[in-house]
């Protein structure tokens, strides 16, 4: 339904919502038909269907103030007029009576009416700034969303340069090399890059493709090294319904391996993800390395607490610190 049918929909059940509260406060106990109430009802509704529809979005809402009571006035007094000559004037004629006491002043007669019929542009008005304001926080809220999603988007592309940039590098260093591991690590590489052209298009992933990449990602940066390295990914509790954000945890793995020491087997580079229903902790320990620090890229962990600041706001909380030359990074996320 386009916002015009829409619209056209919302006017005629108003229309008919003020017509029935009409009638029903117009009609006796003893719903004796009321010529009069009817008369009023259909002025009435007449007055407030023209303000609604015609003067106020056409005057009031382009700020052309002074028209618009000008023709409020103009309306009111054409109603009035018309009310008398039918109540007092014709029904008279055609039926013998009349609606308001003999030698009624016509000073106190508009001055009735007026306030009467004035009621009905009031509320004519009042129905058009609330469907205003509802159209402007609806409008308000799809542009959040749609800059969101583009920031989000923005951020998203963001890492796959980052990370295709520090792989190609380690594959390089094998190929320079000369290494068995090379064929391995292009399979690995085709197998991350699938899931990251292909997978991550959705808002959420099943958390078990999120878990796949990072063991994919470990065993790659490993294949890099000619000596032992000393990072695993251990993973507690059970992967079953759960989804995330793509890419959401990888630069977090990612810069361990760029600053940390790794061939120390009595500091291992720690990774662990722990997970409990719909809540996931994330837990990263390095030694950090001072003499072979990389000093490329700076745009990964930056970039994740911005998205996690968009797409988890309230269910997130992450520490960073460096304590004792090692630096330690912990993530608490609620999934659902």
């Amino acid at each position: 339904m386009t916002p015009s049918q829409r619209q056209r929909l919302f006017t005629l059940l108003l229309f008919i919502t003020v017509v029935v509260v009409d009638f029903y406060l117009n009609i006796t106990i003893d719903f004796t038909f009321n010529i009069w109430g009817t008369s009023f009802t259909i002025l009435k509704l007449a007055v407030f269907y023209i303000n609604y529809q015609w003067l106020h979005p056409k005057l009031l809402e382009r700020k052309k103030y002074v028209a618009w009571i000008l023709a409020v006035m103009a309306l009111v007094l054409g109603a009035i007029s018309l009310r008398y000559l039918v109540e007092e004037i014709l029904f008279l004629r055609w039926f013998g009576v009349h609606n308001y006491f003999n030698n009624t002043p016509l000073s106190y007669y508009f001055k009735d009416n007026y306030l009467r019929f004035g009621t009905w542009i009031f509320f004519g008005s009042a129905v058009r700034f609330g469907q205003q304001w509802l159209r402007m926080r609806g409008e308000q809220r799809e542009l959040e969303k749609q800059r969101l999603s583009a920031e989000v988007s923005f951020l998203k592309s963001q890492i796959n340069p980052h990370f295709l940039f520090n792989t190609l590098n380690s594959i390089y260093s094998l190929s320079y090399q000369h290494s068995e591991k090379a064929p391995a690590a292009i399979l690995k590489l085709s197998e991350i890059m699938r899931y990251m052209l292909y997978d991550t298009e959705d808002k959420r992933v099943p958390l078990e493709k999120e878990i796949r990449y990072l063991h994919n990602f470990v065993e790659l940066q490993k294949m890099r090294f000619k000596e032992t390295i000393y990072a695993d990914l251990l993973v507690e509790g059970e992967v079953t319904h759960q989804h995330i954000a793509p890419l959401l945890l990888i630069a977090f793995v990612e810069n361990a391996f760029k600053h940390g020491v790794l061939n120390d087997p009595a500091d291992p580079v720690i990774i662990q993800l722990t997970l409990n229903d719909d809540s996931l902790q994330l837990y990263v320990q390095n030694r950090v390395n001072l003499l072979g620090k990389d000093e490329t890229g700076g745009i990964g962990v930056t970039n994740i607490k911005r998205r996690l600041a968009l797409l988890y706001p309230q269910k997130h909380e992450l520490h960073i610190e460096t304590r004792n030359d090692y630096y330690i990074c912990e993530l608490n996320l609620q999934l659902n």
